[in-house]
């Protein structure tokens, strides 16, 4: 399939965790594929909502927005008044909607809100799918039909499975990844499956969904991948902070051992994960006080915002272990979503955007590949754009993003980045940024301005085996310590990772609306990793930056003297009125949903790796080895 997109930048935009009236959401698939691609112009997109038992119909809308006209949508028609009713999918059977006909729902029957529902992987195969398609080619935008699994042992990831849905000819279908979602999702409780000539087609499904059990289906979710589709999958744990520490008897979080399993049982299809979306909730991320580390930082989780967290244990170890981002598109909160305010979440590409390499061909494949890669980095609020370059080099030998450069004892490694800093993004308001409005810094919140760029790194160790002690305890953690519970950690327990260097307009160059940064790290004698990170924001702003310039709390916590010292106040007369008053009792606003999220705005940049040449291969070198030679043998 032809697709289109832009030829003259070095990245594309997605999205692949969002959510339609297929199972929690409150638009169509439909709706939020125009939205998405569109209207906010995303170049790339994966469907995925959650798996299970689905009652409601989603060719259509939830009551109060209406059905779609057409097949235009918010891209081209105008939207339909509602007709107030909610469409379940057994009240549809035999019809034809939108060109797709449901003629008998499938597998176990099962009921929920008094409707008899429709198990996930048949809905991915006869609803979604064929939308998705129709959509690909209205837009001739990659466009692929995922899932968000509800994970055993653990709360949710991110999937996808290419196989069939792209055939070179002939028509496509979307039965790997429905049959993914049946085997492996513990919310689904179908015992039958699809079917061929009455015998059952998917054989094999594990029953056992909570805990530790639950936690080796998962793996064995990844081992599935990893033998049948090791190039055109992928997992990615989402929001892994959100629930907690992982609990052995329940399906909460996720703590570093689960994701060292994944790694090892598929290092071609588990190689990262992804963050919070929901930057508008009042929880910022939707995280509260019950999450590892009782909220977000930043918008992130504290794994990837905290320096020397999980993150930095991964990637100390040398895997192949990336950062991505996510809208988790739901709906607007309060707002309905044809409005620009909201108080949960943000359309896909409208806030947040995942940047992977563009291609001469871009194509469903070239999604996975370029995840797979590393070569990737996500943005908020449009505070960087997608001309960008960060490499790492030797004399005339470069590597970028996900990549590995080999030198020699005693080399100097020259690092360079260049930034193009857009200036303006999709906020509907022009009113002053809040929080830089405590330092004196005038700047509207449509026109963000990058202050500064941190680099981090971190001395690469070596894998820890699964029968070290030390396989549930990151990299480099303190002497003496024999458990982990960064929950109550104040500050990270391993050293795996420093700030190393920070650039800003002292000492990077401006070059019109580009910033240039270029460095040196001399007399390399050990392996490491470099990541970057860049802000709106300076260093020391109140509740919002530390010292150091690392994010602070986005949640306030306390009793109301407490949390009142941890506000900051939205003084602006164009200060939205939906958002909260101040915890003191004055009546005065406070920054908080889409106001915080268009205030505080990060980018991250997955990490250049650097190994001596007279050290072995890195993980994260094997696992981009053995998939180079994956594809060499299949074609």
């Amino acid at each position: 399939m032809s697709t289109k997109t832009p030829t003259q930048v070095p990245y594309v935009a997605g999205d692949f965790h969002n959510h339609t009236t297929c199972m929690d959401g409150s638009v169509s698939v439909q709706w939020l594929l125009d939205k998405s691609v569109g209207t906010w112009g995303l170049d790339w997109f994966v469907h995925a909502n959650h798996g299970g038992l689905a009652v409601r119909d989603c060719r259509f809308n939830d009551p109060d927005i209406g059905d779609l006209p057409g097949s235009g949508g918010p891209a081209g028609s105008p939207r339909a008044s509602g007709d107030g009713k909610t469409h379940y999918l057994d009240q549809s059977i035999g019809q034809s909607i939108r060109g797709i006909t449901i003629n008998k729902i499938k597998g176990d029957a099962a009921t929920s809100s008094g409707h008899q529902g429709m198990w996930r992987w048949q809905q991915i195969q006869e609803i979604d799918y064929p939308i998705i398609i129709e959509r690909s080619k209205y837009y001739r935008k990659v466009i692929i039909n995922g899932l968000e699994q509800n994970v055993p042992g653990h709360e949710h990831a991110d999937t996808a499975v290419l196989a069939g849905q792209f055939p070179a000819s002939g028509t496509g279908n979307a039965n790997a990844m429905a049959q993914y979602e049946f085997l492996f999702d513990r919310s689904d409780s179908d015992t039958q499956g699809d079917t061929v000539n009455g015998v059952q087609a998917w054989p094999g499904k594990i029953t056992t969904n909570s805990g530790t059990a639950g936690h080796g289906k998962t793996v064995a979710g990844v081992a599935w991948m990893q033998a049948n589709y090791p190039l055109g999958a992928y997992m990615s744990p989402t929001h892994v902070e959100r629930q907690g520490m992982f609990n052995p008897n329940g399906s909460n979080g996720y703590n570093i051992e689960h994701f060292r399993d994944l790694n090892n049982a598929g290092p071609t299809v588990a190689f990262g994960f992804d963050g919070p979306g929901h930057q508008a909730e009042s929880s910022r991320g939707s995280y509260g006080s019950g999450a590892v580390g009782n909220g977000t930082f930043g918008g992130r989780g504290i794994y990837v915002a905290q320096i020397g967290n999980v993150w930095d244990a991964m990637l100390a170890e040398g895997r192949n272990w990336f950062y991505f981002g996510s809208s988790d598109y739901h709906s607007r909160g309060i707002f309905g979503p044809t409005d620009r305010y909201s108080t949960a979440d943000f359309y896909p590409g409208e806030y947040e955007r995942n940047y992977i390499p563009n291609t001469s061909s871009f194509r469903a494949q070239s999604v996975v590949d370029g995840l797979r890669s590393g070569n990737s980095f996500n943005v908020f609020g449009d505070l960087i754009g997608p001309d960008f370059t960060y490499r790492a080099c030797v004399g005339s030998v470069c590597k970028t993003m996900g990549e590995t450069l080999v030198v020699n004892p005693g080399d100097t490694v020259k690092v360079e980045m260049r930034v193009l800093v857009p200036g303006k993004n999709n906020s509907p308001y022009t009113f002053n940024n809040p929080i830089l409005a405590q330092v004196g810094i005038q700047q509207p919140l449509n026109a963000p301005v990058l202050d500064h760029v941190d680099f981090i790194k971190g001395n690469i160790t070596g894998l820890v085996a699964p029968t070290d002690p030390a396989y549930t305890l990151p990299v480099n953690a303190a002497p003496g310590t024999t458990s982990w519970n960064p929950q109550k950690a104040p500050t990270p327990i391993s050293t795996a990772a420093a700030l190393y260097k920070t650039f800003d307009k002292t000492n990077w160059q401006s070059v019109g609306t580009r910033r240039v940064i270029t460095f040196t790290i001399p007399n390399v004698q050990q392996a490491f990793f470099l990541r970057a990170r860049g802000t709106n924001l300076p260093q020391g702003v109140p509740n919002a930056t530390d010292s150091q310039g690392n994010p602070m709390a986005d949640n306030r916590s306390g009793t109301n003297a407490e949390k009142a010292t941890q506000e900051i106040i939205c003084a602006d007369a164009a200060c939205p009125a939906h958002l909260p008053t101040s915890a003191s009792g004055s009546g005065q606003k406070v920054v908080d949903n889409d106001v915080r999220g268009w205030s505080s705005l990060w980018f991250y940049a997955n990490p250049i790796f650097v190994r001596l040449a007279t050290q072995p291969k890195l993980p994260v070198e094997v696992a981009a080895d053995l998939a180079k030679s994956l594809a060499t043998a299949s074609k």
